[in-house]
């Protein structure tokens, strides 16, 4: 349980199937909140899922990447994963700071997050 009284609009969720932005922290709020990355791979090789911070002065830095699912592929099957992190994530005074998603050659990949901004 968290100690902390939220302000409408306060919880802040996203999710894609398709490269892009999940979610945007607003400049000078802090995200906490889970990350779960789940794909499949069909063929021979290895899809990395990743999401990534993306934000001048963000904290995390800058191009960190902060959820990597990585998947091996077999020849004639399909393999599957997922993985989960939490994450609080900061935006700083007027920059606004994004999580990317990238699907990393994922036969089917999707992400969800799930959080609240304070």
């Amino acid at each position: 349980m968290y100690a902390y009284t939220m302000n409408p609009g306060d919880v802040v969720c996203g999710s894609r199937t398709t490269a892009g932005t999940i979610i945007t922290i607003p400049a000078g709020r802090q995200w906490c909140g889970s990350i779960m990355i789940s794909a499949s791979a069909t063929t021979a090789g290895t899809a990395t899922p990743t999401v990534t911070v993306t934000g001048t002065n963000a904290s995390p830095a800058n191009g960190t990447v902060v959820n990597r699912l990585s998947i091996t592929g077999l020849a004639l099957s399909t393999v599957a994963d997922s993985a989960m992190i939490d994450l609080i994530a900061f935006a700083p005074a007027g920059n606004d700071v994004t999580l990317e998603f990238a699907t990393g050659g994922a036969a089917s990949a999707a992400v969800v997050a799930n959080g609240f901004l304070t």
